[in-house]
């Protein structure tokens, strides 16, 4: 990978993970970040590093699909999630994963984040699913989070919660993914104030369709802005 590119992604993922601290969407060692860098190869927070005080010298490069160590450096706990990911989705290009209190207060309680409480939710995040309880680090939770996230059509998810534990987003950039934590947070905000309020009450599936073409064409729109991006390059 090209070293300007490099120092790009490096930026990126600690832009991001301050951010993440900034508004305390994790805390002190919590979550992790990575950004695929090759066909072969990603960067990754390393383990036990607080966020808000990481620096790009401190991330970690893992080889692809394996997720090998490459240099000095322990790589996050999650790293088999990553890489779990990473091999299941080739239009991924970065993860995220943190403990935003609202999100995650639905992840403790079990309960997913319905597609159709929220225009928001079905035209521009899409489903969220909540992803049985596995062992933080395991490659069983790996496979669990990578399966929820490569359901195809309209059931396609960027986004997924972990019962008892968080929430991991994708995008084609770290900040993308990044972007798509804020939103889901947010979105958890407000359906706990419905909650509060006595009821969440659905948009109806004519809306929700809608939405969701509108989306899914989004999507496309941009995947291919991306590739004659990456074809000029």
């Amino acid at each position: 990978m090209p070293r300007a590119a490099d120092a790009g992604a490096r930026s990126a993922i600690v832009r991001a993970c301050r951010r993440l601290d900034a508004k305390g969407l994790v805390a002190g060692a919590e979550g992790n970040v990575s950004a695929r860098t090759s066909s072969t190869a990603a960067l990754i927070t390393p383990a036990g590093a607080a966020k808000g005080e990481l620096r790009s010298a401190d991330l970690v490069r893992v080889s692809l699909p394996g997720g090998a160590a490459r240099g000095s450096g322990r790589p996050s706990s999650e790293l088999p999630m990553h890489v779990a990911i990473y091999a299941t989705r080739r239009d991924v290009g970065a993860v995220v994963h943190a403990h935003p209190p609202a999100v995650t207060g639905f992840a403790v309680a079990r309960m997913s984040l319905p597609v159709g409480a929220l225009a928001e939710l079905a035209g521009v995040i899409g489903p969220v699913p909540l992803v049985a309880y596995r062992e933080p680090g395991s490659a069983a939770l790996g496979r669990a989070v990578a399966a929820a996230l490569s359901r195809p059509g309209n059931a396609r998810a960027n986004v997924c919660l972990l019962a008892n534990h968080g929430v991991v987003a994708v995008g084609e950039s770290v900040s993308q993914a990044l972007s798509r934590i804020e939103s889901v947070e947010q979105a958890a905000r407000i359906l706990a104030t419905a909650h509060i309020l006595g009821e969440v009450t659905e948009l109806g599936p004519v809306a929700v369709n809608r939405l969701q073409r509108s989306r899914t064409r989004a999507a496309a729109t941009g995947s291919q802005r991306e590739t004659r991006r990456g074809r000029r390059k």
